[in-house]
């Protein structure tokens, strides 16, 4: 799992570099001046490239994240009896939902255990 983890983070962080490499800033740079009436359809084409590969590569880091959360859990769940299996699942479910009764408020003060 382990290994797996540290796969996703150094992909994760090679995401955040390409995000801000010369080109995107460059880009980014066109961008705005396209803002203040230097509009072209070929830089508009640009921006929406650039921007559909970033959002690919940061799908599919979550993608890989999400694997290695079940991939974790599932082997939690068999280490685990039934029981209690049971009761962290339910446990988890419960801060869950407090989380989103909270929404946008302090989560640190949450009492989910009675």
């Amino acid at each position: 799992m382990r290994y797996e983890e540290d796969k996703v983070d150094r992909e994760m962080e090679r995401q955040q570099v390409a995000m801000a490499d010369r080109r995107m800033v460059e880009l980014a740079r066109l961008a705005t001046r396209a803002r203040n009436g230097e509009a072209t359809v070929e830089l508009e084409g640009m921006v929406s490239v650039a921007m559909k590969v970033m959002r690919n590569g940061f799908e599919g880091v979550m993608k890989a994240a999400d694997c290695v959360r079940l991939k974790t859990l599932k082997g939690l769940l068999d280490l685990l009896s039934p029981l209690q299996s049971v009761k962290f699942l339910a446990a988890t479910f419960m801060v869950q939902i407090k989380l989103r009764e909270r929404g946008g408020r302090n989560v640190t003060k949450i009492n989910c255990c009675p």
